[in-house]
């Protein structure tokens, strides 16, 4: 198989895609979502490396969870996309780099696997199934 024939295409590619994106989209709102079962670590930890603490961490909340709904629904996929590459790479570099840590480590290299990802989905677009696809009548 060439590059330029990767063996999947059509509507099956759209789907994978499509997949994929949802699935980035429901782990960026599980990451927001979850922060409500340690509200005040959180905050403490936040503030170890921010100022400001309690607003970034309710912002933290409504970036993720609210733009993983988006990506969930494939809305203004592209431009969310470029935001969460952004985001996870800044988040990754502030909050994880105690490698010393290996679950510390760990978040690291998760957020810049998903910033990949995104990139990608950036480049792709959003697949099948996605309200951007939506007719501009």
């Amino acid at each position: 198989m060439s590059i330029a024939n990767p063996g999947m295409s059509g509507d099956r590619a759209q789907s994978v895609i499509a997949a994929a994106r949802i699935i980035m989209g429901l782990c960026l709102m599980y990451f927001g979502i979850s922060k409500f079962w340690f509200v005040d670590g959180t905050i403490a930890f936040v503030a170890t490396k921010l100022p400001m603490a309690a607003f970034v961490f309710w912002l933290s909340v409504v970036i993720e969870t609210g733009g993983g709904l988006l990506m969930v629904l494939g809305v203004k996929t592209r431009w969310v996309a470029a935001w969460f590459a952004f985001y996870l790479c800044f988040t990754a570099v502030v909050f994880h780099t105690n490698f010393a840590n290996r679950g510390i480590m760990d978040h690291f290299f998760e957020n810049i696997a998903l910033a990949g990802g995104f990139l990608y989905m950036m480049a792709v677009g959003p697949g099948a199934a996605a309200l951007d696809n939506r007719s501009r009548d």
